[in-house]
């Protein structure tokens, strides 16, 4: 058997093993390798909005993993030898592989001054169980009628989740929302109509829209524009662009900050055993398209069994899709090139495309007594 080694379990990998029987089939050894659990990240507006609990969207690594016959390491891989096929642990550990695949997500930050302890509390917009823990804070902070400022930093379709989810969530009469975008728009490659009438319902409801604002820094009680303003605030939430996470760069393969440099095969340029998936990928002409983890997934299953099989390769499309965006309060909008739509018919769409998901963590609640 020859050892696949998956490095990461994001939504691409755990779609993935799904798959897992066929790549047994085909001559595989699969190892999962990851720290901590797989949280389901399509539904930042309802995790703000205080609509799911930890159960709901927590995935146990281990016991999934058991039930399809795959390799379980709780671990976080910090190294990579693709001419020897050696991969680091941090435990200390080595794994030898045949084939290799990263799905290791993304990676928010703020620079935060020396010394700066005080307020603001930094949340990233990419981690689920972060944005869970900021939901419960909220409440627990604004029982009482207190006042909580909170900026979003960032433009796109994700800071517009974040801030639709505070809007809805259940003590949202005691935010002050404001969002900072770098630029002029707050969703860039969206219809302008569309952009236009979001504006609208987001200033009717309060929300401070503070364009050509790129915030850098943290320190004590404030965020910093890259201008030097200061911008008292209790909490900020980092949602604009994000990195991928480190460990793409950690073969020296060719990379890019949004992810591992692979071909429409998802194969890596220089090494046609190594492949990525999801948001840590970087898609050689096809702009968006990491957003599809079950895309990604068929695709990654196919080419790994065919490279194992010598039968031809698939490819991801190059056209990103639609973007759907839920707006917190029953309806969503959506948009593909210039066209959109918005609605609680979209909004029912964009639930069901929830569900899949929600139903595989549900098969692995805790039972209570």
């Amino acid at each position: 058997m020859k050892p696949l080694v998956l490095v990461g379990a994001g939504h691409s990998h755990i779609a993935l093993l799904g798959r897992a029987e066929r790549l047994r089939a085909a001559g595989f050894d699969i190892t999962l390798v990851d720290p901590g659990s797989f949280w389901y990240g399509g539904a930042a507006a309802g995790v703000l909005a205080g609509q799911f609990s930890q159960a709901a969207l927590k995935l146990p690594l281990r016991r999934f993993c058991a039930d399809r016959g795959v390799h379980y390491r709780a671990d976080r891989a910090i190294g990579m030898d693709t001419r020897h096929r050696r991969l680091w642990l941090a435990s200390g550990d080595m794994l030898n592989f045949d084939t290799l695949s990263m799905d290791v997500g993304l990676e928010n930050s703020l620079s935060v001054a020396t010394g700066s302890h005080e307020p603001p509390q930094l949340w990233s917009a990419v981690d689920v169980s972060a944005l869970l823990q900021f939901a419960d804070t909220l409440m627990s902070e604004s029982r009482g009628g207190a006042l909580r400022r909170i900026a979003v930093v960032g433009a796109g379709a994700r800071a517009l989740e974040v801030v639709a989810g505070l809007g809805a969530h259940p003590q949202a009469r005691a935010f002050q929302i404001a969002w900072f975008v770098p630029h002029a728009r707050i969703l860039p490659g969206a219809p302008v109509a569309l952009e236009r009438r979001i504006r609208r319902r987001l200033t009717a409801r309060g929300v401070e829209i503070i364009a050509h604002t790129a915030i850098i820094q943290k320190v004590d009680g404030a965020i910093v524009s890259d201008d030097g303003r200061r911008f008292a605030m209790d909490h900020a939430v980092l949602a604009g662009d994000a990195s991928a996470a480190r460990f793409v760069h950690a073969a020296r393969l060719p990379a890019q900050q949004a992810g591992l440099y692979v071909t429409r095969r998802l194969q890596s340029p220089s090494d046609a055993r190594v492949y990525a998936a999801g948001a840590c990928a970087s898609v050689l002409g096809a702009q968006g398209e990491h957003r599809y983890s079950e895309r990604h997934a068929r695709v990654l299953a196919h080419n790994i069994e065919a490279g194992a099989r010598q039968r031809p390769f698939q490819s991801v499309r190059a056209n990103a899709g639609a973007t759907v965006v839920d707006l917190g309060d029953g309806q969503a909008a959506g948009w593909r090139g210039r066209l959109w739509w918005q609605g609680r018919a979209l909004a029912r769409r964009k639930a069901r495309s929830h569900a899949k998901w929600l139903a595989l963590i549900a098969q692995y609640a805790p039972v209570s007594r």
